[in-house]
């Protein structure tokens, strides 16, 4: 607390004399951050003066966190960027934005910081979420057999666990990316989960439920299907109460047909420049028709990980890896890289579905988090290398200051 009621006298000091101001900011940001903005609240007999320059000082810091941190983004994001980037340093600083290229090629329609895009598998974690609330709610137990709730599925099916669905280990066969491949118009029927997960997750099972990873479409029809039965609602319906209307978010939402031609969302396109904008049924929207923007994913990962949305052991089972091989936990990898400030374990939600890429890397210590958003087909091993020398960078010119 010292160090906070120091920084703010020396600035108060510095401000009234002058043009120090400016390199003062950036050399105190921090301990204002932490400490001095709560001790000046409380102190009553800090002048009006000091009101000023502490005001002063913090919008200053906010101006320098904002160009340090689109410095970053110039410095590590490919120069023929399309889609949207968001960097953010702790819990504590501004989101920084930055958007590069079109949304919609056709009429010359750029990306812009509120531009929604699909997230593709990134909407698992936003179902594993649902998911552990209910949990929380005592309607769902991740460990009971899904019969209890698809009684309708063969025994050996029945007898999976909601835990083995979501870290994709159920040994229950891709039942419908199989028929898709033998009839790909089954893209457009128009079924709910439940009927979804009755016709394509009742298949023979080709493995002992926990002992093989596949990451199968079917599991999430039966993870949606099993929302819908214990929560008596539409699965989007039951996500939309207990996720998005918590975190706050306006532009989050699970796409319909004609999505891609809607006001403020970006096309998809393939390295060539057509158009990769796959179909959205709402079957498979557990698994990856989920639509968002760079600021609602962030809302949402703070909801999650620094609110009491989930209990404590609800977070902890959101980052504990259940497939090793695979950094999997429950409905997203968990993922942990080195930098120069030390190692860090990140909650690490990609998804590709047609020519959107996305990746949230998010540290749930301090909140410093890394957002993509892209619509023309980026290679996912491109994109994650960017999202880490983000995270490694932005450690490096705080410290610097």
């Amino acid at each position: 607390m010292q160090a906070g009621k120091f920084s703010i006298y020396r600035f108060i000091g510095q401000s009234v004399a002058g043009p120090a101001v400016a390199i003062t900011a950036q050399l105190q940001c921090q301990a204002i951050h932490c400490h001095g903005v709560h001790m000046f609240v409380r102190r009553s007999w800090i002048t009006t003066l000091a009101c000023v320059s502490c005001l002063s000082l913090l919008s200053a810091c906010a101006a320098v966190d904002n160009a340090v941190n689109a410095s970053l983004i110039d410095r590590h994001v490919p120069k023929d960027y399309s889609g949207v980037i968001a960097v953010r340093p702790n819990a504590h600083a501004a989101l920084v934005t930055q958007a590069r290229g079109l949304a919609m090629r056709e009429q010359v329609r750029a990306n812009t910081a509120d531009t929604r895009f699909l997230v593709g598998s990134a909407t698992k974690w936003v179902t594993a979420v649902a998911v552990l609330r209910l949990a929380d709610m005592g309607k769902l137990d991740l460990d009971a057999p899904i019969a209890h709730h698809l009684p309708e599925l063969p025994p050996q099916n029945g007898a999976v666990t909601l835990r083995q669905l979501l870290s994709n280990r159920s040994g229950i066969p891709n039942g419908l990316a199989n028929a898709l491949r033998k009839d790909p118009s089954i893209r457009n029927l128009d079924l709910g989960p439940v009927a979804g997960a009755l016709r394509f997750g009742a298949g023979a099972l080709d493995a002992r439920p926990g002992t093989k990873w596949d990451y199968s479409v079917t599991n999430w029809l039966l993870v949606a299907a099993i929302v819908e039965r214990a929560n008596a609602k539409p699965f989007t319906e039951t996500v939309e109460q207990l996720v998005l209307a918590p975190a706050r978010v306006r532009d989050t939402g699970f796409a319909d047909s004609g999505y891609d031609d809607a006001v403020g969302m970006a096309v998809a396109y393939d390295v060539a420049g057509g158009r990769k904008t796959p179909p959205a049924p709402p079957m498979v929207a557990a698994s990856g028709t989920l639509y968002s923007t760079v600021r609602d994913l962030v809302a949402i990962a703070d909801t999650v990980y620094s609110t009491t949305l989930l209990s404590a052991k609800a977070r902890r089972e959101l980052m504990t890896i259940q497939v090793a091989s695979e950094d999997y936990a429950l409905g997203g990898r968990v993922k942990t890289i080195t930098t120069k400030e030390g190692r860090r374990t990140l909650a690490w939600e990609s998804g590709v579905i047609g020519g959107y890429k996305t990746l949230l890397a998010y540290d749930p210590n301090d909140g410093r988090v890394v957002v993509l958003l892209n619509n023309t087909d980026m290679q996912q091993s491109e994109q994650a290398g960017v999202a880490i020398a983000l995270f490694d960078d932005m450690g490096v010119e705080r410290a610097a200051w």
